[in-house]
């Protein structure tokens, strides 16, 4: 689990502007499951969203 190495974009629909977003990655390797979210900011709170949407992706209650 980690952010991936390039940034990516999305278009803000009201705006039309060109937002930046961080890729956070998650894989099982042993199961080959994957998941991956964009996230507005490389931040603690993004950190700990995306792991645990992460887990819940992946059928892992806390």
């Amino acid at each position: 689990m980690d952010w991936a190495g390039s940034t990516a974009f999305i278009i803000d629909r009201d705006t039309g502007e060109k937002v930046k977003t961080y890729i956070f990655v998650a894989t099982l390797p042993c199961s080959q499951l994957s998941y991956a979210e964009a996230t507005l900011y490389m931040n603690l709170s993004s950190w700990i969203t995306a792991h645990n949407r992460a887990y819940a992706y992946f059928g892992v209650s806390m």
